[in-house]
C-alpha cells in the first residue's frame, strides 16, 4: 500500500493544486458564496467513502422537524436521474437515491428534493414551500458556492482525516486544513467506551480551532428488526440468518451481530448497490428458508423487488457519547 501510493503522489500533488487554488478563490471572494433567506445546515466530510452523513441528517430531522418546517437536499448519489426532483409517493430509490428515499419515507413531515446544483436545489425548494424555516443540505461540504449556518464535518474514529492522505494516494477531497472552514465536527462510529483522555487525545490531534465544537458520537442499533412484522434480536439466535448489505462499511453491523451471537452467512454488495431481479433469484434460491437481515437503506430497495424469503432490517441511530445538549443547542440557534 506505501508504494502505491509513493506512486500517485504526483497524481495527489496535481489534484492538491486544483483543489486549493478553488479554496483560495472562495476565500478570497472572487468565488461568491450565496446567501439564502433560511438557515441552511450543511453535513459532510473530507474524505470519500461513509461516515455517517444519513444517520446524522435523521438525527436532526428526528429532534428539530416537531418545530421547524424542514427540507432535505441531497444529489441522490447514484441515481438514475438528472436535475432536480421532489420526492413524491411515486419516487423509488432509483429515481432520487438511496438515502433520500430513506429519509422520505421515514420522516413524514419534511420536505425532501435532489439536484445536483445545490443553489438549483435551494432556490426551488425555497420558492415552493413559503413556510420553510431551514433546510438540511446531504454531503455538501465541498459545495462552497453555498453559504451555510452552519457547516457541520463528519470524520470517522478508526479513519480520521488527519492521518489521511489527498486523492488518489488517500481519501482526501481536497487539503487536509479545509476542516477549519467547518463550526462542528463529529467525530463518528466511536467505541462506546471511549475514556475522557482518549477524546482530549484526538481534539489535540486535530488541532480545534477556536470557533469550532467537537463532539463524539457513536452507532446503536435498535434490538427489534423491522419488516412486514417485527422480531426481537433474540429471535434471530433460533433461525438460519443470512445478511445481505449494500454498504460501504459493514464492520459495525457485523460487530453487533456477533456481540448478539447471530449466527448468519453473508452476502456483501457493493456500497449503492441497485439490487435487481436476478439478485433475488440467486437468495431464494441458495437460501431459500433463511431469515434475510438487511440495512434500513438495502430494506427498501429489496422489498420494491418482492424477495419470497423473510426480511428485515436493523435501524441505525447516532448516539452522543457527551454534550449532546450541547449540541442540540447549536441546531436550535442555527435556526432560530
Amino acid at each position: 500500500m506505501f508504494w502505491i501510493r509513493k506512486i500517485l503522489y504526483p497524481i495527489s500533488a496535481i489534484y492538491f493544486i486544483i483543489t486549493s487554488f478553488r479554496n483560495i478563490l472562495f476565500n478570497c471572494k472572487i468565488l461568491k458564496s450565496k446567501k439564502f433567506p433560511i438557515p441552511l445546515i450543511g453535513i459532510g466530510n473530507l474524505s470519500t467513502g461513509g461516515t455517517g452523513k444519513t444517520p446524522m441528517a435523521e438525527y436532526i430531522f428526528e429532534n428539530f422537524s416537531q418545530k421547524f418546517n424542514l427540507a432535505l437536499l441531497s444529489r441522490g448519489y447514484k441515481r438514475s436521474s438528472l436535475g432536480y426532483i421532489k420526492a413524491s409517493s411515486t419516487s423509488s430509490p432509483k429515481l432520487i437515491g438511496d438515502e433520500p428515499y430513506q429519509i422520505f419515507k421515514k420522516f413524514k413531515n419534511i420536505q425532501v428534493a435532489v439536484d445536483e446544483k445545490r443553489v438549483r436545489g435551494v432556490n426551488n425548494l425555497i420558492r415552493e414551500n413559503k413556510n420553510l424555516r431551514g433546510i438540511v443540505l446531504d454531503d455538501c461540504f465541498q459545495h462552497r458556492s453555498i453559504s451555510l449556518r452552519l457547516n457541520i464535518l463528519l470524520t470517522t474514529y478508526n479513519k480520521p482525516f488527519f492521518n489521511d492522505y489527498i486523492l488518489p494516494s488517500g481519501n482526501l477531497r481536497e487539503s487536509l486544513n479545509s476542516y477549519k472552514r467547518a463550526d462542528i465536527i463529529i467525530v463518528t462510529k466511536c467505541p462506546d467506551n471511549l475514556k475522557e483522555s482518549e477524546m482530549k487525545v484526538f481534539c489535540n490531534s486535530i488541532n480545534l480551532m477556536k470557533h469550532q465544537n467537537l463532539f463524539f458520537t457513536s452507532i446503536s442499533y435498535n434490538n427489534t428488526l423491522f419488516g412486514t412484522s417485527n422480531i426481537e434480536i433474540e429471535e434471530l439466535k433460533k433461525s438460519k440468518v443470512l445478511l445481505v448489505t449494500g454498504i460501504s462499511n459493514i464492520s459495525p453491523l457485523i460487530k453487533y451481530l456477533n456481540n448478539k451471537n447471530v449466527q448468519f452467512d453473508h452476502i456483501t454488495f457493493s456500497d449503492h448497490h441497485n439490487y435487481s431481479s436476478k439478485d433475488i433469484s440467486r437468495i431464494e434460491k441458495e437460501f431459500g428458508d433463511r431469515i434475510v437481515v438487511t440495512t434500513e437503506k438495502d430494506y427498501k430497495k429489496i422489498k420494491n423487488l418482492n424477495l419470497n424469503n423473510k426480511l428485515f432490517y436493523l435501524e441505525i441511530k447516532t448516539t452522543f457519547l457527551k454534550d449532546e445538549g450541547a449540541f442540540k443547542s447549536l441546531i436550535y440557534d442555527a435556526l432560530n
